[in-house]
């Protein structure tokens, strides 16, 4: 099966840092087919035999933890899943910031999350696993940060930007 991969927060700032050559080799080494990475960011696409794509979550992390010391999230897609998550975009625009979140959120917490943000300039909504997020400024002036998404939804997440999202769709043919 065809994963698209998210991994959060590495080689931000000098920190976390994973070359993605070691991560394709230690991917490939572990029965990942096809392994490939876009930009230092840790978006990859592969291909498993495994087909619960929270087992290659788990995987991947638990792969990352052990070659690197440090904890790593990952966010896995099905190429189905993700490609209808792409189709489904509910905002006109590149201005789009896409969570992608590492399982479907409960409705109260999303209430809770969208109730944050009414009086912001910046609106979002769900679509599954994926968080959409109109930007009308920018993301750093956004309220719906990683870490306020995670916290409110309870989830694991990690953001990209519409650019990196269609780049991924577009590697992944």
């Amino acid at each position: 099966m065809k994963y698209i991969i998210f991994l959060r927060a590495i080689n931000v700032g000098g920190n976390r840092k994973i070359k993605m050559l070691d991560l394709r080799e230690i991917l490939t080494a572990n029965a990942y087919k096809n392994v490939t990475t876009y930009i230092q960011s840790g978006n990859i696409i592969a291909e498993h035999a495994d087909t619960s794509y929270e087992w290659v979550q788990e995987n991947i992390a638990t792969l990352i933890g052990e070659a690197f010391g440090f904890n790593v999230p990952a966010i896995v897609f099905p190429l189905d899943e993700y490609v209808q998550g792409v189709l489904q975009k509910p905002f006109e625009g590149e201005k789009i910031m896409v969570h992608f979140l590492n399982q479907v959120p409960e409705a109260v917490d999303l209430g809770i999350l969208k109730e944050l943000g009414k009086d912001q300039q910046d609106k979002c909504e769900i679509t599954g696993r994926f968080l959409y997020v109109f930007l009308s400024a920018g993301v750093s002036d956004s309220i719906y940060s990683n870490k306020l998404v995670e916290r409110v939804l309870h989830v694991k997440a990690t953001a990209r930007n519409w650019r990196t999202i269609t780049a991924m769709q577009e590697k992944s043919k």
